[in-house]
């Protein structure tokens, strides 16, 4: 008898479902994080004596599918001048879905955490090992970003300063098995998002300035999904669940953090006075 899925053994335990905390002053920052998402998966493999489960991996794969990323600042003044920074679409942001990885991940990982230590994927064992086989795995993310406080506006020459903000990252975290000839089986999946929205009044005019910070109720929060059996089929991400990728979702926010940097970038826009930018556009 060869190695085989329970196909109705797949099991996702939510043990910590994420929150959005405030969004705070850390350095020349202002921090969007709030508490991580945990979750065990389980699945059975089934065989008879002397089957051989090496190379059976299990463990999550996740995606992310849409994610909102801007920023916007005001000089002290209206001659001071203002700022848009775009950092969700493109060409800052080449597409929306990506597959994301822990950092330190190898290029093109497929499963979430690989990392020794962390037991974010279990793999069969050898002849001998009795069947069925249990495996256990677990998951764990903390989304964090951040918007600097002062962005120098070119046309002005003045400091502009942090006013308002949006980051949404909306995540599909699939349970999937790997066999040995390297053919994934997607047994089951949830949805779920973390997302800040805020407002920014500065106190002072500082190099690095205080702020009064008014978070936007209906723009902050959390979602999470029920748990869904078998394999996904949203074609937003499905794409780049196991297809080679270039970038992890972490490196293709990094690239689209460092485009916006570059003064008259295509998803950075200056004004001499305060403007009323279009947020819905690069």
């Amino acid at each position: 008898m060869a190695v085989s899925i329970d196909m109705n053994s797949a099991r996702i335990n939510i043990t910590q479902q994420p929150t959005a905390a405030p969004p705070y002053i850390s350095g020349a920052a202002m921090v969007f994080t709030g508490d991580a998402i945990r979750a065990t998966g389980e699945v059975t493999l089934n065989g008879v004596a002397g089957d051989n489960a090496t190379g059976w991996t299990a463990g999550f794969i996740q995606a992310q599918w849409v994610e909102t990323n801007w920023c916007s600042y005001r000089g002290q003044r209206n001659s001071d001048g203002s700022i848009f920074i775009q950092r969700g679409r493109p060409p800052a942001r080449l597409a929306q879905a990506c597959r994301d990885c822990v950092d330190g991940s190898p290029l093109n990982s497929i499963f979430y955490n690989t990392n020794s230590g962390h037991n974010g994927i279990a793999m069969g064992g050898p002849a001998g090992t009795v069947f069925p086989q249990r495996l256990t795995f677990r998951f764990y993310d903390k989304p964090r970003e951040s918007c600097n406080l002062v962005e120098r506006n070119s046309l002005t020459g003045r400091p502009n300063y942090l006013s308002e903000a949006q980051l949404e990252f909306h995540f599909c975290t699939v349970l999937s098995v790997r066999d040995p000839g390297g053919t994934f089986h997607h047994l089951a999946s949830f949805y779920w998002n973390q997302r800040w929205q805020a407002k920014f009044k500065p106190q002072t005019f500082s190099a690095v300035p205080t702020f009064q910070i008014m978070p936007v109720v209906n723009g902050t929060g959390v979602g999470m999904g029920g748990i869904i059996r078998g394999a996904p089929t949203d074609a937003r991400f499905t794409g780049v669940l196991t297809s080679p990728q270039s970038q992890s979702c972490n490196q293709v926010f990094q690239a689209a953090r460092a485009a916006v940097a570059i003064v008259g970038a295509s998803n950075r826009h200056e004004s001499r006075v305060w403007t009323n930018f279009d947020v819905r556009k690069p």
